[in-house]
């Protein structure tokens, strides 16, 4: 069985020993040719002739030999080139193979932006043998800011951004790019390889710069002289384009996928939250309003104690003070358990649930209710649907306590790719300004404020005294991206 190094061997043997062989095999050819003249040819030649006539046939026998002997060696290194090649195409296919599913397996596995982040800035040195690496990433509203700098200070990637001119390429480049220096960059850098962080044909959501001292490795061709009118950009392979495209798709998939899982987790927290503030509110209110109404009538029945044989007549204007009290008290211990009701998003579905906890509301209260919910799209992401269930019922437990209200509007419809939520009212209105900086009566516009900020929405107030109130929350879908 041959080793690896033998082939190499016999084509350097075939290469030394084509002349011996080829020069023993023609004198051998020659004295064969020349005994066989002398011994058994039968035509009358002179002994020179024939000697002539051998070494002729014995130096063409040698050629021969020596071509054939030559032909094999070369056919033997091009066979041994060609699965060279072969091997090495397998190599770095597998190689290739081998880092998607490691970059699957760690994307899929990492339950943090900056995981992935961290992971990302492992990737130019491998693929490209960049000596330095950024990675940058837009945030929501498209401003681009640097996540992760590798191998160079702050200073330093500045000016080869600014050499390369890294900042003015990323909008016009989709595909990865090499960028040559447009002026002297530092540490020696030749190029600067562009990924763009994108799916298929997406926006990108950012990119990754490396920068590399060797762009003859992955371009081919040596680096050009700094000129500003040469060539600014340069491809690369198509094999490493494509890879690094993938690598880019599945990176950029990471990336929002661990944005995503970020946002749904500030949206549990900020859910958790809001129940507990709903429940202190309402063990406040049943402290301060019930408990202490209680303990109040208490007082007073002490004192009809005494009134019963001194001041008979002061007892009918006290029961009629305690009905009234009693009667506030039930309404306010209604709507408290009316509030502490569980929602029936999963067994009615949002639409249904929401619609009915309105008009049971609404009834409770003697309102006259206008309810707006039928442009709602099927498929509410879950998020919004919690969110604006509270939202609603925020405002509508503030209009029954201080509103004192006739009529109630409640209007949910798509605005601007987001979804609006409008509670009005015809009640006695008040001045959001004078009650901005306020914590008593008004704590739930500014809990329900910190639930829209949290959600990326925004809340907005209209009220004047005696003009009613209303209510507009705005709470994006790409949230839920």
């Amino acid at each position: 069985m041959p080793t690896k190094s033998q082939p190499p061997d016999m084509i350097v043997a075939l290469r030394s020993l084509r002349w011996p062989l080829a020069g023993v095999g023609g004198l051998i050819f020659a004295l064969t040719r020349l005994a066989e003249s002398l011994l058994i040819d039968l035509r009358p030649m002179p002994p020179v002739v024939q000697t002539l006539e051998a070494l002729f046939w014995g130096a063409m026998a040698a050629g021969a030999i020596y071509a054939v002997l030559s032909w094999a060696a070369r056919q033997e290194q091009r066979r041994l080139t060609s699965e060279a090649n072969m091997l090495d195409e397998l190599r770095s296919a597998n190689a290739r193979l081998e880092l998607l599913y490691e970059l699957n397996q760690r994307v899929a596995s990492s339950d943090s932006l900056d995981a992935v982040l961290d992971y990302a800035m492992t990737l130019p040195p491998r693929l490209l043998g960049a000596r330095a690496m950024a990675l940058v990433l837009e945030d929501d509203q498209g401003v681009a800011l640097t996540a992760r700098c590798v191998g160079l200070s702050e200073d330093q990637l500045t000016l080869a951004r600014t050499a390369f001119g890294v900042m003015s390429e990323p909008g016009r480049v989709r595909t990865p790019t090499v960028l040559l220096p447009r002026s002297k960059p530092p540490q020696g850098l030749t190029g600067c390889v562009l990924v763009p962080l994108a799916e298929r044909d997406d926006e990108p959501i950012g990119w990754i710069e490396g920068y590399i001292v060797d762009v003859q490795r992955i371009t081919g061709a040596a680096p050009t002289s700094i000129d500003l009118t040469a060539q600014a950009q340069r491809e690369l392979e198509p094999t490493v384009t494509t890879l690094l495209i993938t690598v880019a798709g599945e990176l950029t998939e990471g990336i929002k996928g661990s944005r995503r899982r970020a946002r749904e987790l500030a949206s549990i927290a900020a859910l958790e939250q809001a129940i507990t503030e709903e429940r202190t509110r309402i063990a406040r209110d049943l402290h301060d309003g019930v408990a202490q109404s209680l303990a109040f009538l208490r007082m007073r029945i002490a004192l009809w104690e005494d009134w019963l044989d001194q001041e008979p007549e002061r007892l009918a204007e006290e029961f009629a003070s305690v009905k009234a009290t009693l009667r506030r008290q039930i309404e306010e211990l209604r709507r408290a358990i009316f509030a502490l009701r569980p929602m029936e998003l999963s067994q009615l579905g949002f639409v249904a649930a929401l619609r009915r906890f309105v008009a049971d509301f609404a009834g409770q209260q003697d309102w006259e209710l206008q309810l707006e919910l039928s442009n709602l799209p099927p498929d509410l992401p879950h998020v919004l649907e919690l969110a604006a269930f509270r939202f609603v019922q925020e405002a509508l437990n503030n209009a029954a306590k201080h509103a004192a209200a006739q009529h109630i509007a409640v209007m949910l419809k798509i605005v601007d790719n987001g979804l609006q939520i409008v509670v009005r009212d015809d009640g006695v209105g008040f001045d959001p300004g004078a009650q901005a900086e306020q914590s008593g009566p008004h704590l739930g516009l500014r809990q329900m404020r910190e639930r829209a900020a949290v959600l990326d929405g925004r809340l907005t107030i209209l009220s004047r005294p005696g003009e009613g109130t209303e209510i507009r929350a705005w709470l994006p879908m790409r949230y839920v991206n």
